[in-house]
């Protein structure tokens, strides 16, 4: 790993952080919100939804375009959508508004955060992908702390618009240091052979300390795009299926613990604050699992890793089931089910970078994100039909312990389907030692 690998990979990691900001603050603006404008709390659950609206489309829709022009003009272009959709939110006078300036700041965070991990793989030595990206999964959860620290210091004295200037102004710095310092990644340089593809790719080899070419290799028709036969049919259509299944498990599970941790606690007779309290403990458990995964994916792959968080979510899902009502007991298992959340992020997207060529990386990540979206979506809205209904949470622990355990037993079985054959295009001179996945 070169100066300029680590680099390109810390510049990804702070625009991850400072994108979980983005997507995050609205839960720390919310009660501002309500005392200005006097909307329901049901109302303020649908500007929280907005955002995450918006990432679904953008990882589904937007996230792709990254195999067709680039990972660098993509993630530019999403960056300067978030500071917009930031900048606007401080300037709403009404709701909707408000919830349209949401959408689009989850539209352009959408668009990032699949083309980061992507970045960060085709950037990264094989040995350090799985570290890398486990640095990269830190972001979200540091971004909820950074939020909230801000949003504590700015809101009280400022108002809550305030919270959206501040994430404007970061956004808008790091999209300034991306334009300046992020290069565009020699396997897509190598597959799409844009115009002055050879200066560029020369470039790039100097820096990364490897020999010049004197030129590119022909790349193989079906590698440069063939998204049907690379993602949804045959025998990768089914390790698609058990990506997104890891992925629907894992935002479902995370974004009901964030949302429903504080009201399920008061509700089993803890405070308020305490309540608080346990939605805290799952942050800080996610950047201390963040941290491990770095060093524990130099020893193991991706895959395992994943099955390893998914069985053990599943686990604590089931023991917070038990131990509801028991402040200490409580706090520990949230921690540890942080912890287990975001180190299975970690190893997700690190895997599925792997699992395509990479004319359709983008695509496919983009589109196992955007199902990992639709649980984040529908699974706060099932628990909070099922709390109308009477269910306790002991009974919901429980049930989104089901889904996870199945992604888990998904993970070992994609080790039994091999993908279908893809043809590579032949060797650089010099690029077998590149730090690249093609």
């Amino acid at each position: 790993m070169t100066r300029f690998q680590v680099l390109v990979i810390a510049l990804c990691v702070i625009m991850n952080v400072i994108e979980g900001y983005d997507i995050l603050v609205m839960g720390f603006a919310a009660s501002g919100v309500r005392a200005e404008w006097g909307v329901s709390a049901s109302a303020v659950g649908l500007l929280i939804s907005a955002g995450l609206m918006g990432m679904a489309v953008g990882s589904t829709l937007v996230a792709p375009l990254a195999d067709r022009i680039g990972r660098r003009p993509l993630t530019l272009v999403c960056l300067a959508v978030a500071t917009l959709g930031m900048a606007l939110s401080a300037a709403t006078g009404a709701y909707g508004q408000l919830w349209a300036c949401r959408f689009v700041t989850g539209l352009g965070v959408g668009g990032v955060m699949v083309s980061l991990p992507v970045i960060i793989a085709e950037f990264s030595s094989r040995r350090a992908r799985g570290t890398s990206v486990a640095f990269f999964a830190l972001g979200l959860p540091t971004g909820g702390l950074l939020g909230g620290s801000v949003a504590a210091l700015v809101a009280s004295h400022y108002g809550w618009r305030a919270t959206f200037v501040s994430g404007a102004i970061l956004s808008f710095v790091t999209a300034a240091a991306m334009l300046k310092l992020l290069p565009e990644s020699l396997d897509f340089l190598l597959t799409r052979r844009p115009r002055g593809a050879l200066v560029r790719v020369n470039r790039l080899l100097e820096r990364l300390r490897l020999e010049r070419v004197t030129e590119l290799p022909e790349p193989a028709a079906h590698e440069v795009g063939n998204v049907r036969a690379a993602v949804l049919t045959g025998r990768n259509g089914v390790r698609s299926a058990l990506l997104w299944l890891g992925f629907f498990a894992l935002f479902g599970a995370l974004y009901f613990a964030s949302n429903w941790m504080p009201q399920l606690l008061e509700q089993s007779g803890l405070s308020a604050r305490q309540g608080i309290g346990g939605g805290i403990m799952i942050n800080l458990g996610g950047i201390v699992g963040s941290l491990l995964m770095t060093l524990i994916a130099l020893r193991f792959s991706s895959r395992v890793l994943a099955v390893v968080t998914l069985a053990g979510a599943a686990v604590v899902f089931l023991a917070m089931a038990f131990v509801l009502g028991n402040l200490t007991a409580t706090l520990v298992v949230a921690v540890v089910m942080g912890m287990l959340l975001y180190a299975l992020g970690a190893s997700l997207y690190a895997l599925g970078p792997a699992l395509y060529p990479t004319g359709v990386r983008s695509t496919a990540l983009g589109w196992a994100v955007g199902v990992g979206r639709i649980g984040a979506i529908v699974t706060p809205l099932i628990a909070g039909v099922l709390v109308d209904a009477g269910w306790s949470g002991v009974g919901l622990f429980e049930l989104f312990a089901i889904p996870l355990a199945l992604a888990a037993l998904g993970m070992v079985a994609l080790r039994f389907v091999k993908p279908a054959p893809v043809t590579q295009p032949a060797p650089v001179s010099g690029a077998e030692q590149a730090p690249t996945s093609a």
